[in-house]
């Protein structure tokens, strides 16, 4: 009775950490491939731009640090953003909308939280930390906005608030 007791404990032990939900609010570590972080450094060259890099591949600048505590991954955050190709064509904005930076792209996850409230940042996004293979369509028409595999997005993002 006691060894079928532990048995039953065990396996369902191990069954529960087979449906064991993944924390979407940890920290991913996604790292870029070398030849898409190399495609934004050749951008960012060409363009005169200059940037810091972060350990995932994307390049930044902070054009205002802001005050008070920069958000957490599973934070609400309220911005104004666009999305812009490196030719310059906008593709996406907004100037005033609530968002959860848990369900956003890798690349706000991780520039996000490098500015507080009444921040601004500018961002250059590799494929992997973007739209990668998938693009990214209007939700209506179906067109094409991004294609997969675009070499280098550009967002610009004030953090207005974080809750």
């Amino acid at each position: 009775m006691r060894k079928t007791a532990l048995l039953c404990c065990a396996i369902l032990l191990l069954f529960s950490q087979c449906f064991k939900k993944e924390n979407d609010c940890a920290p991913r570590n996604i790292v870029a491939p070398a030849s898409e972080i190399q495609a934004v450094n050749d951008y960012l060259t060409n363009a005169g731009i200059s940037a810091v890099k972060h350990s995932s591949g994307l390049y930044y600048q902070i054009l205002n640090e802001g005050a008070a505590l920069p958000p957490q991954i599973c934070s609400s955050i309220r911005v104004r953003f666009s999305g812009k190709l490196a030719n310059g064509t906008e593709f996406e904005s907004s100037s005033d909308v609530v968002l959860n930076l848990k369900l956003m792209l890798e690349s706000w996850r991780i520039a996000l939280p490098l500015i507080k409230p009444g921040g601004r940042i500018r961002f250059y996004v590799p494929p992997t930390l973007g739209y990668g293979a998938e693009g990214k369509k209007d939700k209506n028409t179906n067109a094409v906005l991004v294609a997969p595999y675009t070499p280098v997005i550009i967002y610009e993002v004030t953090l207005m608030e974080v809750s």
